[in-house]
């Protein structure tokens, strides 16, 4: 869904609170910033690799955001390696604490501009 120009005017005008910050005209460049994003479950060869790489079909990705869900329960730690195209997603890490590599199934959920 785009948000419009004449639906932006009237989330500007909703509330006192909306209009205190321009509410329609910042979800709109959100909207507009937004360029690509997607869902990808990892396969076999993702998990011996430990990591998953995402075509995102935007070249020169200036910003992202990358999330790692097991069995519906999002990773503490993951490493994403931004190469202007696509994301690299690897097991990230934590002193003294071994962080769990990608595994088969893992779902990843992203987002860049």
């Amino acid at each position: 869904m785009t948000i419009s120009t004449a639906n932006a005017a009237k989330l500007n005008k909703m509330n006192r609170a909306a209009q205190n910050v321009s509410l329609g005209t910042v979800l709109k460049g959100l909207d507009t910033a937004i360029r690509s994003s997607g869902s990808y479950t990892a396969i076999a060869a993702d998990a011996s690799a430990s990591s998953v790489t995402i075509a995102t079909g935007l070249t020169g990705v200036k910003g992202f955001i990358a999330q790692v869900y097991t069995s519906g329960s999002q990773k503490s730690s993951i490493k994403v390696i931004n190469s202007g195209s696509n994301l690299t997603i690897t097991a990230g890490s934590t002193v003294g604490s071994p962080i769990p590599a990608i595994a088969l199934n893992d779902v990843v959920q992203w987002m860049v501009w």
